[in-house]
């Protein structure tokens, strides 16, 4: 087995970095359901300011163009781009519950990356907690509008192999590879930067191209002097979306890419108990949820979640 695996600090990091990116979730599922925020331009603020913060809080030393200037940092730019927009165009087709359950599609193609780029062969216990996984995404794909060949099943297909492929490059990067705080901080302002950069830079080309087409009628330009969206997405860019990616980066270095992926399966559960709690306090609607949603999604949690212990008792084993 290779040095990447779950371990106590470890596992510590992707509990971190997962619940991190579930506080994120909720918060901005708030504001844009709750206080009618633009998405688009919530995340593109919540990306720029977050990813200068990260910079700054760095420290002294030069600015990071070495991360810069990598391939990697605008490759998972790129990607991270392509999985917001594909799920996000999937959420004109499907529940949020249900692109939650359809984005665990990112576990065996993670495992299948891994064994691909690193020769992280997987064993037995992947390919059946996998399968279990499939069998979750399968029960809900099929009860959406075209079945598990509709646009939204298609889309989270592109969705999920954006993901899983951005989380293998985030373990590829050279910035990546070791363990200095301030090398991993300059690589994280440095991707999010990019990622702002490529996401304006993918918005004014749509918008260009098609005035009147679902990206132009998506971020209008007075969504932008909105005084709210400025200050939310200053406010949570620096204090939760900046610190989430940098956890993000630390979790992949630490367990690997493909076991990062699993830890992110419970992101719904995470989410769904963080809505509920919002709705506690009369900021969201309570959410609404299908019984065969339900199951689909607790089928792929429990797929994931078999992988990630039983490669942990092999680990253990293994150092016995």
């Amino acid at each position: 087995m290779s040095e990447h695996g779950f371990n106590s600090r470890g596992l510590s990091a992707v509990v971190t970095a997962v619940v991190s990116w579930g506080v994120l979730i909720v918060i901005s599922r708030v504001l844009v359901a709750g206080y009618g925020l633009n998405p688009w331009v919530l995340s593109f603020i919540q990306m720029a300011v977050g990813g200068a913060a990260m910079i700054v809080a760095a420290g002294p030393g030069r600015f990071p163009l070495k991360a810069m200037r990598h391939p990697h940092t605008w490759v998972y730019g790129s990607l991270r781009v392509l999985t917001a927009a594909t799920l996000t165009a999937a959420l004109a087709y499907a529940t949020s519950a249900e692109i939650s359950v359809l984005s665990a599609l990112f576990i065996p193609i993670g495992i299948l990356l891994a064994w691909g780029l690193f020769g992280r062969r997987p064993g037995p216990a992947d390919a059946l907690g996998s399968l279990v996984v499939l069998a979750g995404i399968a029960g809900v794909a099929a009860g959406l509008p075209g079945g598990l060949l509709g646009t939204a099943a298609t889309l989270m297909v592109i969705s999920a192999g954006a993901t899983a492929l951005g989380t293998a490059i985030a373990e590829m990067h050279p910035e990546n590879r070791g363990d200095d705080r301030k090398t991993r901080l300059r690589l994280t302002g440095a991707a999010m930067l990019a990622t702002a950069v490529l996401m304006l830079a993918a918005a004014m080309a749509a918008s260009h191209l098609d005035p009147d087409g679902l990206v132009a009628a998506h971020v209008p330009l007075e969504a932008a002097a909105d005084p709210r969206v400025w200050i939310a997405g200053v406010l949570v860019g620096v204090l939760v979306r900046g610190p989430s990616t940098y956890f993000t980066f630390r979790a992949i270095r630490l367990v690997g890419s493909e076991n990062y992926l699993m830890g992110v399966a419970l992101m719904p559960a995470l989410n769904l108990s963080g809505e509920f709690l919002a709705a506690s306090f009369g900021l969201l609607p309570a959410p609404a949820l299908s019984g065969a949603t339900l199951a689909a999604g607790a089928l792929g949690i429990a797929g994931a979640v078999a992988i990630a212990t039983l490669r942990w008792r092999a680990r253990a084993a293994q150092a016995a």
